[in-house]
């Protein structure tokens, strides 16, 4: 019964992401004469913006994949004597899980877990703990983000001044070996929601609409809580919305709602320009590594 009440609440999230999709696609269709200005900037992007969205995109996913590295190599999380997750195992594996995650039944989350435990020695409560704790992590940083771009904003702080303060308290902790592996986890999904804001500026300025660092920032923070909504592959349809919102709130944009909607639209499209085909390449990586003697 639990499974059968699992698969209905799946077909309702996909049913609801793709009904949210459809919503956003025929609001930026109904407002198109008044969006042709950003539409013509993105029919002709300059090659920077081109090559910079898919390299930030993609030291995004080394961050993550060292924020989860450090938490999953933590003193007491595998089998004794298993070996600690290396530096590209780990970046291939959250490549090859973000990849399914755009598959039915949350494929990635799964495939990752049951990896975890077969090569790497870790049980999958002990991969399902460190997923909570990423998710805490993820929502704390996007709410220190926001907060800094309002009170920087307030006190009339450069807003790249306020940014660094974070990193400045956490790495001094990395150096402590206790602190070391949340230290580091906690800077690296900082950079993560940092690295988002930068994506949302670059994708508005293609657009031909310029927005400041403080309104990336909030955009960023708004999409990294977004993105956790309870929705296949990342909040599909309920980010998108979000950020729409949010870009009609913080700015003074004709037709910002549907200008949002497409920034995050074209953010997923990077997503899988990256993801795709380095998810591909990461299973013939991931297959050469020998899994844990069974016990």
């Amino acid at each position: 019964m639990k499974v059968k009440d699992s698969n209905k609440t799946r077909i309702i999230g996909w049913i609801v992401s793709v009904a949210l999709l459809s919503a956003a696609v025929f609001t930026i269709w109904s407002r198109w004469d008044d969006l042709s200005k950003a539409i013509e900037s993105i029919e002709r992007p300059n090659l920077w913006s081109l090559t910079s969205l898919p390299c930030i995109t993609l030291l995004a996913v080394a961050c993550v994949s060292e924020s989860f590295r450090s938490l999953l190599n933590r003193k007491g999380v595998a089998k004794e004597g298993s070996k600690p997750i290396g530096r590209n195992e780990m970046f291939w594996l959250i490549m090859v899980a973000g990849m399914l995650n755009w598959l039915p039944m949350r494929a990635g989350l799964i495939g990752r877990t049951v990896y975890h435990s077969k090569v790497n020695g870790i049980p999958a409560s002990s991969s399902l703990r460190i997923l909570v704790e990423t998710i805490v992590i993820l929502i704390c940083m996007a709410i220190v983000a926001l907060s800094l771009a309002v009170l920087s904003n307030i006190f009339s702080i450069p807003v790249l001044i306020a940014l660094v303060f974070p990193v400045l308290v956490l790495l001094p902790l990395s150096c402590k070996t206790q602190m070391k592996p949340f230290s580091l986890a906690i800077t690296f999904r900082y950079l993560d929601v940092l690295l988002l804001a930068l994506r949302y500026w670059i994708i508005f300025g293609l657009m031909d609409y310029d927005i400041s660092p403080e309104t990336a920032i909030l955009l960023a923070g708004a999409g990294s809580i977004a993105s956790l909504l309870p929705l296949p592959t990342g909040g599909l349809g309920g980010r998108e919305w979000i950020i729409g919102l949010v870009a009609s709130w913080v700015t003074v944009f004709p037709s910002a709602i549907a200008l949002g909607l497409i920034a995050d639209l074209v953010n997923r499209l990077v997503e899988l320009v990256v993801v795709i085909p380095f998810g591909l390449l990461g299973q013939h990586f991931l297959r050469k590594i020998p899994p844990e003697p069974s016990l």
